[in-house]
């Protein structure tokens, strides 16, 4: 099993265990791993045991109550959504389960892909008269072009829980924003939107 698809089973797998047990039994590794033999997942068992951390990872969140580690799987689904929503193929899936909820808005894709063109690593938030600009500190463009100037704030603060942004701040008290190898890999790979 290749690790990229490694963890998305280990998780979707550990969703399925937990949602079966129902919200009043607690389970212990060996459960899980019990199940997973009695569900033919014997290759998902070995990469398991093969890595102490996964095996403690797996542990501290089967400690979890019930809803605890729903809400936990819950959220990583809802971010995985937003990921994948910025990927051809993927982003059908996850509009199609998540609609609105797991999904990044036109404007933070944009936001994604002119950073990347831009070849800059870096954009400062300037507010003044006329609105709010993001502009490059470094890179070829001068800045981002902000098409909903109302949902910048939530835009953005959306790539930076994603992982796609993060968040500094200059000597000014000024948003600065740094775009993550994460980021430039997926829009690399989900090329210029439509």
């Amino acid at each position: 099993m290749e690790p990229i698809t490694g963890f998305a089973t280990i998780v979707g797998l550990l969703g399925q265990f937990q949602a079966s047990r129902g919200a009043n039994q607690q389970a212990e590794f060996q459960d899980f791993i019990e199940w997973l033999v009695a569900k033919n997942h014997e290759e998902v068992k070995l990469l398991i045991e093969s890595n102490s951390s996964t095996v403690t990872g797996i542990k501290a969140l089967l400690g979890l109550n019930h809803g605890q580690l729903m809400t936990r799987l819950d959220a990583l689904d809802t971010s995985f959504a937003a990921l994948a929503s910025i990927l051809p193929g993927f982003s059908d899936i996850s509009s199609g389960v998540h609609a609105q909820r797991g999904q990044l808005s036109d404007q933070a894709k944009s936001i994604l892909e002119q950073f990347q063109l831009s070849g800059a690593s870096k954009m400062l938030e300037l507010h003044h008269s006329q609105g709010v600009e993001l502009m490059y500190l470094d890179g070829k463009e001068r800045g981002v072009s902000i098409r909903e100037s109302r949902f910048l704030e939530d835009d953005l603060n959306t790539l930076v829980e994603l992982g796609l942004l993060r968040h500094d701040l200059n000597d000014q008290g000024q948003n600065i924003y740094i775009f993550t190898r994460i980021a430039s890999m997926m829009i690399s790979v989900s090329g210029p939107s439509q």
